[in-house]
């Protein structure tokens, strides 16, 4: 069940309540926040919520979807209608008739792959590779993305026709360094989620740390902290977890940016934007204003000296399986 507004943050109380009114139309939704804020579970969230409750919610990762499963994958395929198609699919936009269709990291959605997403959004209707018919689609769309899209917009690599059919709605989740004041009440959540007992004396250390995987990295520390603690959250236990979360991942720090040797700035600054960037090296190169070529050269050098010189980037599935079964449950 959805929480109650009485106990979050102004911030988040007015994102739930907007999502609360949004459930009940039928138009698009754009939800725009940081990885691992909750987009997808603010997305099931509004589809609980919505007349379409009892249908079912299927998820899309458009991070990972190539251009050559992406008809196949989403519009569906007959039988023999290429290569490895031995029975028919109906395609997860059929799959989530009657129900939501959320498009996660919609940003990430290559160019040549948005006009197919836009026409269907414009006619309502989709076609089955191999297929003269055309059926009419009964789904609601829900996107999300961790970049601006006004700014891809911008910069042309998304489209501005898309753009407006997708944001008829709009969603914004504040970041969890925002709105610290829901924190006792997501570890108390989080807690009883994972089954774990509360034996904090002070959540100030909690309080005082950045969480640049927002709720996500939340979730994830006070788990590792139940476990070596045999499911009690303990001070020192955590003091321990939240000081290797600094060392471990300085860079993503905001607090003291110009803090370490010139050399360890640099190394902050550009890994960071490579973060921003998904691991693209051409962007990265762009954002931070240098030649392709000379961060190629920095990231040769430290990974010849041993340095870790990396962005993590979670790897999530392409698409959620919904060829049967129900969807997989929430996850931050």
């Amino acid at each position: 069940m959805p929480a109650p507004l009485s106990h979050v943050h102004s911030r988040m109380a007015t994102v739930l309540t907007e999502c609360s009114r949004y459930a009940r139309s039928r138009w698009p939704v754009l939800i725009r926040g940081e990885t691992g804020v909750g987009k997808e579970v603010l997305a099931r969230r509004l589809h609980a919520q919505s007349p379409r409750a009892r249908g079912p919610f299927v998820p899309v990762n458009c991070t990972s979807l190539p251009a050559t499963l992406f008809e196949s994958e989403l519009f569906g395929h007959e039988k023999g209608a290429f290569s490895g198609a031995s029975q028919y699919f109906r395609g997860l936009f059929r799959s989530a008739s009657g129900g939501t269709l959320f498009l996660d990291e919609i940003g990430d959605l290559d160019r040549s792959l948005q006009v197919k997403l836009l026409r269907v959004l414009e006619t309502g209707e989709v076609r089955a590779i191999g297929s003269a018919r055309e059926d009419r689609l009964d789904v609601r769309f829900v996107a999300a993305t961790n970049v601006d899209l006004l700014e891809g917009v911008r910069s042309g690599v998304f489209r501005h026709d898309l753009y407006q059919r997708l944001s008829v709605l709009y969603l914004d989740i504040p970041p969890l360094r925002k709105r610290l004041a829901d924190l006792p009440d997501l570890v108390r959540q989080i807690c009883e989620e994972i089954g774990a007992m509360d034996r904090l004396a002070s959540y100030a250390p909690l309080l005082d740390y950045h969480w640049p995987g927002n709720i996500r990295q939340l979730k994830n520390i006070l788990i590792r902290a139940s476990v070596l603690s045999e499911g009690e959250l303990r001070d020192g236990v955590l003091d321990e977890i939240l000081r290797a979360e600094r060392l471990r991942s300085p860079e993503d720090c905001p607090s003291d940016p110009l803090h370490g040797t010139l050399a360890e700035i640099e190394r902050r600054v550009i890994l960071g934007a490579l973060k921003r960037c998904h691991g693209s090296r051409k962007q990265a190169a762009k954002e931070l204003g240098i030649a392709k070529s000379t961060l190629h050269e920095k990231l040769r050098r430290w990974r010849e000296e041993g340095s870790p010189c990396w962005p993590v980037v979670r790897a999530t599935p392409m698409v959620a399986e919904h060829r049967g079964g129900t969807p997989p449950g929430l996850d931050f």
